[in-house]
């Protein structure tokens, strides 16, 4: 057989291995990502939802700083078991905050306020992405919760001169509709290295959640 034939051999058995090994969490990647501006959390009440313990101490470190109970939501990705995460507002009804496990941190957390024009911010803490747009505000804290917290509300006093009072959000109905609003705003902002990551296992560890 001739060595250029023997090549093209090798490597359409080296592309078909790594179809075989990447393809189907490359797709599942695609299909989260695309979705995300369409997706919905939906409410996981009325019953209170124990979270497990990494998440339990990150709710305890936000009731320290004023924040109380909204409620719990969930949300099914494609291929993947239904996810929860927990939610809490601080007494303004200005921010909300939603804790979720995570397989690398033990909990993630994510800071919100928008306002009416349909600008959001976003703090996450202890990693996340750093997006800023004209109407959208991404960044992350990796030290502390009083830290992460601080840098928000520091970011809703710098745009309230430009852009009011932000929106309130006291109740689980508010939040769902805040989501709703965010995803077809800005759904999927922060998930284009969490999605690449997916498909590339040495990254895997180093990407939210």
């Amino acid at each position: 057989m001739p060595f250029e034939r023997i090549l093209a051999l090798a490597g359409l058995l080296l592309a078909l291995l790594l179809l075989f090994r990447f393809g189907p969490t490359a797709w599942r990647s695609w299909q989260i990502y695309s979705g995300a501006r369409t997706r919905r959390m939906a409410d996981a009440g009325p019953l209170e939802i124990a979270p497990p313990a990494p998440v339990a101490d990150r709710l305890r470190e936000l009731a320290d700083l004023g924040f109380t109970r909204i409620g719990e939501r969930y949300l099914q990705l494609p291929g993947s078991p239904i996810r929860y995460e927990w939610l809490v507002g601080d007494a303004s009804g200005e921010t909300y905050v939603i804790v979720l496990p995570s397989l690398v941190t033990g909990a993630f957390m994510a800071c919100y306020s928008s306002f009416d024009d349909g600008t959001w911010v976003q703090p996450n803490f202890p990693r996340g992405e750093v997006v800023v747009r004209r109407s959208f505000f991404a960044s992350f804290v990796s030290t502390t919760v009083v830290d992460a917290i601080a840098a928000h509300r520091r970011q809703v006093e710098t745009l309230r001169a430009a852009h009011g009072a932000p929106r309130a959000i006291r109740t689980m109905a508010d939040t769902l509709r805040m989501d709703a609003d965010y995803r077809t705003r800005h759904g999927g902002a922060t998930l284009r290295r969490l999605t690449s990551g997916w498909s590339a296992p040495r990254s895997r560890r180093s990407v939210w959640p």
